[in-house]
């Protein structure tokens, strides 16, 4: 679908540049192959809950070498008995990261599991990209508070559990909550995390996520290019 989207538009390597407001993984057969697509069309992206999800499981340090090894005699049964026995199994395999459980288990993929770790691990935050239209900033989620250079002034901060749980889980803006409408000290924020059937905005927040994975919503996958904002914005 993306390579479809992109070949549409005439994208250039040469020229242009893919970012992604997060959740890279964790749907569909080919989350294993993250790191291939984001080589291939050398996408910029923030984090999203689902790469925080693997980080948290994967650099814990109390994960079972005895539910490790069963893995590679009865992988199905072993994954079963492990979610069961414990929560953070359970939580990523119910969020849709069993293909990671799979994919660090196994001894011929281990190497690239601990490769998609490191690459989550770096991902920032936020990104701020400088347009002819003014500053543009992606995230995930939601941005905390309503000042972006907040945003970019505490990226340690984003540590903390309040602002990593909003710019990551945050949903407010999108099911009636009140929210600041207006982020200031940017043009606009463009996120995802919250799936609608159309892309929607509230203030100057562009929210792109169509659900592309999601049959409900049209299998839906939005390219936004930000040479167009001016006109989203109204």
């Amino acid at each position: 679908m993306l390579d479809a989207e992109l070949a549409a538009r005439g994208f250039d390597l040469a020229r242009d540049r893919l970012f992604s407001v997060g959740d890279l993984i964790d749907r569909g057969a080919e989350s294993p192959a993250v790191l291939d697509a984001v080589r291939h069309h050398d996408i910029r992206a923030v984090r999203g809950n689902h790469e925080q999800g693997i980080l948290e499981w994967a650099l814990r340090e109390d994960i079972d070498p005895v539910h490790i090894q069963a893995m590679g005699n009865h992988p199905d049964q072993a994954l079963a008995e492990w979610a069961f026995a414990d929560g953070r199994t359970s939580e990523l395999v119910y969020n849709g990261g069993e293909w990671f459980v799979e994919l660090y288990c196994a001894e011929d993929s281990a190497v690239r599991a601990r490769e998609i770790v490191s690459y989550f691990s770096a991902l920032p935050y936020a990104i701020e990209v400088e347009t002819l239209h003014g500053l543009i900033g992606i995230v995930h989620a939601e941005v905390p508070g309503a000042q972006w250079p907040d945003v970019t002034r505490t990226q340690q901060a984003h540590r903390s559990s309040a602002v990593r749980e909003t710019v990551l889980w945050d949903r407010s803006r999108w099911t009636g909550a009140h929210v600041p409408e207006r982020i200031e000290g940017i043009r606009a924020v463009i996120v995802g995390h919250t799936p609608h059937r159309e892309i929607r905005r509230h203030g100057n927040v562009i929210n792109i996520d169509t659900g592309a994975v999601y049959r409900y919503l049209g299998n839906r996958l939005t390219v936004l290019d930000l040479a167009d904002i001016a006109q989203w914005l109204g």
